[in-house]
């Protein structure tokens, strides 16, 4: 480890209170949590009595107390309402988990703060910062431009090998380095925990970048940097393909699929479809009725021999995942690896690669329940308030990727356990929305009313 660690772990609160000195502080809360999610180590300060220091708790405290200092007011904005239910759940979810299963009410607290600050805290700074469509615009903007920064990094690892991380701080985040190289090449993975972690932030910033530039918004914010938009769009679809995550990259598809039928069709059925889709995959694969072996036939007569295989190893431990949370179905086992399967010798055989099987196996349909439908309850919000009849409108076609975003990420939890705090962020920014009505606020002075909107211009 270098002496760069403590000082990015501890040299992110000032910093971020830095930003809100020097930006609006709604753009101080995007570039601190983009830039701490692309950039701080990966580690973790482990205390006794208090909830772990990682990059996430990092940037969470720090806004909070960025957002303390220099614009407690905006505190006075929030109510409660059972929208934010899904959440409060999900972060309350350990603690009912712990007392079940006999661990104590302290190992309960314990997991509740842990589970807050990468859940709860993005969440409710999502409700109280991003209310309006331009609002959530700048955010999906600001995604776009972290992806763009993360290319140069990406395209470096591309080339040669994986090893920033280690470069700058001394220590690689993932401990099985083999899982970097696919397909005769190098998986980047950055200052991320994984490179299927830094394969869904590009998609994610693709699919923002792709609508904020059909929907004209980025020529209407930014005219005199017009002829550089889609080179740099196209730059950003070129490092996904790199990436080498064919998930990532079929999400990415989908997105932009999906974009598409929408608007030639002005129906929101596809998008629909594929919002139900995670949930019939958790009925199916949590009550056990569907074993996943019809999909390995399918894939088998497909695909090729090496990925058919690691579908067959991640169906397996699944299964045998899926057994044992059921046994203690509704509030899981349980912190301290109790979910897990284990051999006669007390070993652990079970690799659990979904986020969905940890959460059922960890806190079980109750926390199952809530995570899932915090991630899908935003984009069903929006697709109830702007139906695709208005997604021809300026202001709603700039922000129409949010959903996806929602949609695309809780399909990825399926498969992967690749966290994105920005994801949850944007779950509270898209409540707020449907709460406050997604009206643009007027400005109070005539001098300062905004200039007649142009019709968006469609490029592609």
């Amino acid at each position: 480890m270098t002496p760069l660690v403590p000082l990015m772990m501890w040299g992110w609160i000032p910093f971020t209170l830095w930003l809100f000195t020097r930006f609006k502080h709604r753009h101080a809360v995007i570039a601190g949590f983009a830039l701490s999610w692309m950039f701080l180590p990966q580690y973790k300060y482990v205390f006794t009595g208090i909830p772990n220091y990682t990059k996430v708790s990092a940037m969470s405290y720090s806004i909070l107390l960025g957002t303390l200092i220099f614009n407690s007011e905006i505190f006075k904005r929030y109510k409660f309402h059972p929208l934010d239910l899904p959440v409060i759940l999900f972060c309350f979810s350990p603690f009912i988990s712990s007392v079940v299963n006999g661990l104590g009410a302290y190992d309960g607290l314990s997991s509740v703060l842990n589970r807050t600050a990468p859940w709860g805290l993005p969440y409710f700074i999502g409700r109280l910062y991003f209310t309006e469509r331009s609002h959530l615009a700048e955010l999906g903007f600001g995604i776009f431009l972290g992806a763009l920064i993360y290319i140069p990094f990406c395209l470096f690892e591309v080339v040669m090998s994986p090893n920033l991380h280690n470069m700058v701080y001394g220590f690689h985040p993932h401990s099985d380095f083999s899982q970097t190289k696919r397909g005769g090449g190098w998986r980047p993975q950055v200052f991320m925990e994984h490179g299927l972690m830094a394969a869904m932030w590009l998609v994610t910033g693709f699919l923002s970048g792709f609508q904020l530039l059909r929907s004209g918004w980025l020529y209407e914010k930014f005219p005199k940097w017009k002829f550089i938009w889609l080179p740099l769009l196209g730059l950003l679809g070129v490092t996904v393909v790199l990436a080498k995550s064919s998930g990532a990259l079929l999400l990415m598809l989908l997105g932009i699929g999906l974009l598409y039928v929408v608007h030639f069709t002005r129906s929101s059925l596809p998008i629909w479809v594929v919002l139900l889709l995670p949930i019939l995959y958790l009925l199916g694969r949590g009550s056990g009725v569907w074993d996943g072996h019809d999909l390995l036939e399918y894939a088998s007569r497909m695909g090729d021999p090496d990925r058919v295989s690691s579908l067959a190893t991640r169906l397996h431990h699944e299964n045998i995942l899926g057994d044992r949370a059921r046994e203690q179905p509704i509030f899981g086992w349980g912190g301290w690896d109790r979910s897990f399967v284990r051999d006669e010798e007390g070993k652990i055989i079970s690799v659990p690669d979904g986020f969905w099987i940890l959460i059922f196996g960890y806190n079980g349909i109750f926390g199952l329940g809530s995570l899932f439908t915090l991630l899908l309850l935003p984009a069903l919000l929006f697709l109830l308030k702007y139906p695709a009849r208005q997604w021809r409108d300026p202001q709603v076609a700039a922000i129409a990727a949010m959903p996806l975003l929602m949609i695309m990420f809780a399909i990825d939890s399926l498969m992967n356990a690749m966290f994105n705090p920005l994801i949850v962020l944007l779950a509270g920014s898209l409540t707020s929305l449907w709460l406050l009505g997604g009206q643009e606020t007027r400005p109070s002075s005539p001098l300062a009313q905004p200039p007649p909107q142009r019709p968006a211009t469609r490029l592609f």
